[in-house]
């Protein structure tokens, strides 16, 4: 009597496991459907250009912005972040987006600060993105390793 209770958990504990495999792997095969599918619809939409707006940290205190089609060139992106607050804080401004470099797409992240509150924000300007991709842009406000008060938002450049 002791064989036949043993085995019935032993045959459940089997099933159990398998069913748990084909979970597994139902779920790895449907994100990877997702990701194949979504990065060739991301590649082959041509988003028109979309702005950041000024995007504020917790308390204003910094603030950057993202120009998807700087005026009169288009396909040029400007960055900027401006530290808005005499708080013994920097602002830094994190812009992470797709690059396609001889037909290969890599996604690079550009890091744009402004360390004081001098009335002199920091920018970069160039042909940074690639067109019709998602950029998304945290600002955060900096002290030594301490970084904090962080927004964050997306546009397409």
């Amino acid at each position: 009597m002791s064989l036949v209770a043993s085995a019935v958990p032993e045959r459940y504990r089997v099933e159990e496991l398998r069913m748990s495999w084909l979970r597994r792997v139902s779920l790895l095969a449907a994100m990877t459907a997702a990701v194949i599918f979504g990065a060739a619809s991301q590649a082959s939409a041509a988003a028109e250009p979309h702005n950041v707006g000024w995007l504020y940290t917790v308390g204003r205190g910094g603030a950057a912005f993202f120009d998807a089609d700087l005026a009169g060139h288009p396909s040029e992106e400007k960055l900027t972040v401006c530290d808005n607050a005499s708080n013994g804080r920097g602002v830094r401004a994190y812009y992470s987006g797709t690059t396609i470099i001889n037909g290969t797409e890599y996604v690079h992240t550009w890091e744009v600060i402004d360390p004081s509150n001098n009335g002199i924000c920091g920018t970069s300007t160039g042909n940074i993105f690639a067109d019709g991709f998602t950029v998304y842009v945290e600002v955060c406000e900096y002290a030594g390793d301490w970084e904090g008060n962080c927004a964050r938002s997306s546009g397409v450049a």
